[in-house]
């Protein structure tokens, strides 16, 4: 790419940033495609630029809730956390950019010649259950973090309910299902030897954990229009693999 072409990109996303804030007419569907499809070069060239920064977001007072710190503005681009605009800031990193680019003319071969950013979420869906990524892949590809964390949920909520029901004929939810299926009494899907202390603090530990990602994880964003950062959704849905996992190396006693 030339400095020209570069800039051309720049000017064209922010482009369509600022159609976002500005609630004018335009046509979403082609806004969030072609946002999504350069995110990646978008975000390296103003790496490169040294114009990208991350940010804090509080909730108004009267509102309450979590501030979220080191946000990337790529995560929360078709998202307002608590009702922030996090696009023109980004729109004015873009212009700072350009700038810089406008000012050095071996701008492109410097960007063409640096070590390429790490792809880290390639490596991170090398660790994701197959049946995690099968549900939220595309949600996370298409920038909906919060919902391909409750597809995630849903998925080992369904997984365990199915099997608690074939063993048992109950129909159970959410964490009192996962109390039923973990409890190191009597455990219905078993990952440890409960017959000895390690093993039973095992399963005792981990019935909590499928208990908390429940209530913890899946039910606030059930109940609330919650937002989160790219960063945080894999976080998650890193955690509820190593469920998923755990569920595949269980104890088979039949």
């Amino acid at each position: 790419m030339t400095n020209s072409e570069i800039i051309q990109l720049l000017e064209n996303y922010r482009t369509h940033l600022l159609k976002l804030s500005s609630g004018s007419n335009y046509n979403y569907e082609r806004t969030r495609s072609f946002l999504n499809k350069n995110r990646v070069i978008v975000e390296k060239i103003l790496r490169e630029a040294g114009t990208l920064y991350t940010m804090t977001i509080a909730p108004p007072p009267a509102i309450g809730g979590y501030v979220m710190n080191n946000v990337n503005p790529f995560d929360v681009i078709f998202d307002r956390p608590y009702g922030v605009d996090t696009n023109r800031p980004l729109s004015n990193m873009i212009e700072q950019a350009i700038g810089i680019i406008e000012a050095d003319a071996d701008f492109y071969r410097k960007f063409e010649t640096s070590p390429e950013n790490e792809d880290r979420e390639c490596d991170v869906w090398g660790l994701i259950h197959p049946q995690i990524a099968e549900v939220s892949k595309t949600r996370m590809d298409d920038g909906y973090y919060a919902d391909a964390v409750e597809a995630a949920c849903k998925a080992i909520n369904t997984r365990v309910r199915d099997y608690v029901q074939d063993q048992t004929g109950e129909e159970l939810d959410g964490a009192g299902l996962m109390k039923k299926a973990f409890s190191p009494g009597n455990p219905i899907i078993k990952i440890a030897n409960v017959e000895n202390k390690s093993g039973h603090d095992t399963q005792q530990g981990y019935m909590e954990i499928f208990a908390g990602v429940m209530t913890g994880i899946r039910n606030p964003k059930a109940h609330d229009n919650e937002t989160i950062t790219k960063e945080d959704a894999l976080r998650k849905l890193i955690m509820i693999s190593l469920l998923m996992y755990k569920i595949d190396g269980r104890i088979i006693t039949d």
